[in-house]
């Protein structure tokens, strides 16, 4: 499938319309929209549903965001590779994270490490986790800064990898502090059996959804959850009270600070699976002596 037209798929699920993207790409709504027909009659389906006056992605069309954005980052990824390769070698470490919360933890490791080992260039990657796991084993990413939920049913394959945890300790509800709730210490789940649970992902992944039923599936229903597509989203309709939200603990100083509108409560059910780790994930046969190092300064 050629590469631009996949670009410039993305641009329209980006930006919401042929018309946004065409201005942004320097193209014609036009020359947009035959891209999109093309694309469409490459792989025999409808992307949008098409109306007189607008144009918007359907169903498919929604789930061919991952795909399609997996297949230009591979792209973006192989042609870095070529024109890097008649570089000088340098020590290079490649570390991905999924998250702006995992940055927290990443920041503090990164500064002290590259402090003792300044020759030491990195590439830092902002990837979901399914991504990062399919980077790590196909060995272009080092290592990935990643959150571990201890899973009964685990969605990635973590065989071959490593794992270091970095922080760990459970979820917790942030609730609004215009919410009764939130005169409260702590809370039982059954006291947000009626709420909408609002969780971020900046794709449509379903992925967290998941990870919250296999958790406390026995006290929330799938039609509660709902994805919201920034942080700053989720964290605004938890403040407003129009939801509430599972936050890990570890951040909690951070979030805090950040959302002074909501308060955060540990969980009282004894029957659930709380855990949250952040953790750093790395193949087992990882020869990098710039990761063997980063690994070693950590264990220390």
């Amino acid at each position: 499938m050629e590469i631009n037209r996949l670009k410039t798929f993305l641009s329209v699920a980006n930006n919401g319309s042929f018309k946004a993207a065409a201005e942004k790409l320097f193209l014609s709504p036009r020359a947009v929209s035959k891209q999109m027909d093309q694309i469409e009659n490459e792989l025999g389906v409808e992307l949008f549903d098409r109306k007189k006056n607008s144009t918007h992605l359907n169903s498919t069309g929604k789930q061919f965001i991952v795909t399609a954005q997996d297949i230009v980052n591979t792209y973006n990824d192989a042609l870095t590779k070529i024109q890097t390769s008649d570089q000088q070698e340098t020590e290079k470490l490649r570390i991905g994270f999924s998250s702006l919360n995992q940055t927290i933890i990443l920041e503090n490791i990164v500064a002290n490490f590259t402090k003792s080992h300044p020759h030491i260039q990195l590439e830092l990657k902002e990837e979901s986790g399914k991504r990062l796991l399919s980077l790590l084993q196909r060995q272009e990413l080092d290592s990935a800064v990643t959150p571990f939920y201890n899973l009964t049913e685990n969605h990635f394959d973590f065989e071959n990898l490593n794992m270091l945890k970095l922080a760990e300790d459970e979820l917790e509800v942030g609730v609004s502090r215009n919410n009764p709730l939130s005169n409260n210490d702590q809370i039982d789940l059954t006291e947000i059996k009626d709420m909408k649970i609002l969780y971020y992902s900046s794709s449509e992944s379903a992925y967290l959804k998941e990870v919250f039923l296999n958790k406390f599936g026995q006290y929330l229903a799938p039609e509660q959850i709902s994805r919201v597509s920034s942080l700053e989203q989720r964290d605004m309709l938890v403040a407003a009270n129009n939801g509430v939200g599972f936050y890990p603990s570890p951040f909690s100083s951070k979030e805090k600070v950040q959302n002074p509108m909501i308060k955060f409560l540990p969980i009282t059910n004894d029957d659930v699976n709380k855990y949250y780790a952040s953790a750093l994930l790395y193949n087992k046969n990882e020869k990098n002596p710039s990761l063997l190092k980063l690994i070693s300064s950590l264990d220390k």
